[in-house]
């Protein structure tokens, strides 16, 4: 692939990550601490879940929204770096309390979008 041909999606995704970042950032500044962190990574697993099932097959929706905004809103780095910081109970409980739901929270958002697809195409 060419540099001329990534301009926009990498202009896409770069719009998307500044969104999706600075939502993070407001919401870590308003309520700082792991526990925002978690929340954060599990609403951003929620809604990528339902992305997944929903955005059609359109590559540009996909990258602003799912590489972009959700992925400059959610963070694997912070919550490994939280996890590090913490004393032995808190990191454990830190990363059970965020994987578990942010896989759960995946798979409702994917059951979630699948229901809504379904229903789109009924009524179409």
């Amino acid at each position: 692939m060419c540099a001329v041909s990534l301009t926009k999606p990498v202009a896409v995704v770069a719009l998307g990550g500044a969104l999706g970042a600075s939502a993070r950032f407001l919401l870590a500044e308003l309520w700082p601490g792991i526990w925002t962190v978690l929340l954060i990574n599990v609403v951003g697993s929620l809604l990528l879940g339902y992305l997944a099932e929903t955005v059609g097959p359109d590559r540009l929706s996909r990258l602003f929204l799912g590489v972009g905004v959700l992925g400059g809103f959610t963070t694997f780095s912070t919550f490994a770096v939280d996890a590090v910081r913490e004393d032995a109970v808190t990191a454990t409980l830190y990363v059970v309390a965020t994987l578990i739901p942010a896989l759960l929270a995946a798979r409702l958002g994917m059951l979630a979008g699948h229901r809504h697809r379904l229903a789109r195409k009924a009524v179409a």
